[in-house]
């Protein structure tokens, strides 16, 4: 199926950028899903990527949405609200949202950016319509409390418990690509299960340390939002590296990747020293064909098709609410709705990726992934073909019941 592309240039807001919205796949009841990431290096390939992935990602977590991705290439990243305002009211302007396209939160986008999204849609569309444009929003379920990092972790201790690894969550040894909205949350729910974090890594540069960083010193720097370069001295014993690839390859148990992608490249993937990656962050790779090194290294890689679906499980929970009307509910309800569908979504994936693998062990975690969607995706379409012709037999019978009456 061939993808559909919308690009709207933002200059007439005063703004220095470009708005590209690529919708993979859109399901006959429900629209794509997908989030909108704002940087300056922004792709339409990126955001094609990003779509054929998400495609593959509700597919797998038994969502009825289609795969779509949102981009703002934005010079300037203090105008990101406005950019956001932006795209929304464009887009409503020629009815893709809310109809063909649910956003939600990515890459420099948070629940006041999605806010500003809806008040776009809002300015074409009216609030009660626009409420159903995007996920995420800070009335209700942000992202900000953790459903992707949750759906990060589960991963990791289902493919522990399900593989004979000799290795525990309790006292595993981790180092995190990344502390943001992801790596942050990830952080944090690894150190209440007693893992113990031994590096970390930002923009800026990447912390080690053989025994571990301190906990507390970890989520005040996660808290505080500071980068590694400002905030290393306050790590004792932990070794600063400037270039932030450095800790790919540092030894560990497990391998969570929650930068902004593709940061397994040949270098990397030909000196790895974990165990386990899980991929948090989308297209984690620099080429597929990599993680057939990675696989043959004896390293479980677990996709993000998987491993990172938290997000969107969590964006269909706070889709349906609102369709159901009852996003007024108490965050806390929200929230273990939440959780509750992801461990079971998720759980399942897990468990049925493990019995792939067992069964075709030369076979990397992604092929067998993409083999689990296929079958998914046939039959789907063996189920609606059953239920059109079931439909159409029920109508030529009662047609020909009730003649005297249609013709």
């Amino acid at each position: 199926m061939a993808q559909t592309v919308i690009k709207i240039k933002l200059d007439k807001y005063r703004i220095d950028g470009e708005a590209i919205l690529v919708i993979d796949m859109v399901d006959r009841t429900a629209p794509a899903k997908g989030g909108i990431r704002v940087h300056a290096q922004v792709t339409e390939a990126e955001i094609s990527a990003l779509a054929a992935e998400m495609t593959y990602k509700c597919i797998l977590a038994d969502l009825p949405f289609g795969g779509a991705k949102g981009g703002i290439r934005l010079a300037d990243l203090s105008q990101v609200e406005e950019a956001m305002y932006a795209f929304g009211r464009e887009l409503s302007k020629i009815n893709f949202v809310p109809s063909k396209w649910c956003a939600a939160p990515d890459v420099n986008t948070d629940c006041k950016c999605i806010d500003a999204f809806i008040a776009g849609c809002a300015s074409v569309k009216g609030w009660r319509k626009s409420r159903l444009a995007a996920t995420g929003k800070s009335t209700g379920i942000p992202h900000e409390l953790g459903s992707t990092a949750h759906g990060v972790v589960l991963s990791i201790e289902g493919i522990l418990n399900n593989m004979d690894l000799d290795l525990a969550l309790e006292g595993a040894r981790v180092i995190v690509e990344g502390f943001g909205e992801v790596g942050g949350n990830v952080v944090k729910i690894l150190l209440d299960k007693g893992a113990i974090i031994l590096g970390i890594s930002d923009v800026s540069g990447a912390i080690y340390c053989t025994e571990g960083l301190a906990a507390t010193s970890l989520c005040n720097l996660i808290d505080s939002r500071t980068s590694l370069k400002e905030g290393h001295q306050n790590f004792e014993g932990a070794q600063y590296y400037s270039d932030s690839a450095t800790l790919l390859t540092s030894e560990a148990d497990i391998l969570v990747l929650a930068g902004p992608g593709r940061s397994m490249n040949p270098a990397v993937c030909d000196q790895l020293k974990v165990k386990v990656i899980a991929e948090g962050a989308n297209i984690a790779y620099v080429t597929d064909e990599l993680r057939r090194v990675v696989h043959a290294r004896g390293v479980i890689s677990i996709p993000g098709i998987i491993a990172n679906s938290g997000g969107v499980i969590s964006s269909y929970e706070e889709w349906l609410l609102e369709n159901e009307g009852l996003i007024s509910m108490p965050i806390e309800d929200k929230w273990e709705r939440v959780k509750c569908s992801i461990e079971t979504r998720i759980s399942r994936n897990i468990a049925e990726i493990c019995t792939i693998m067992k069964a075709n062990p030369d076979r990397n975690p992604l092929e067998c992934a993409w083999e689990m969607a296929g079958k998914r995706l046939e039959q789907h379409r063996i189920e609606t073909h059953q239920l059109r012709n079931h439909t159409k037999q029920i109508n030529s019978e009662l047609e020909e019941k009730f003649s005297v009456y249609t013709k």
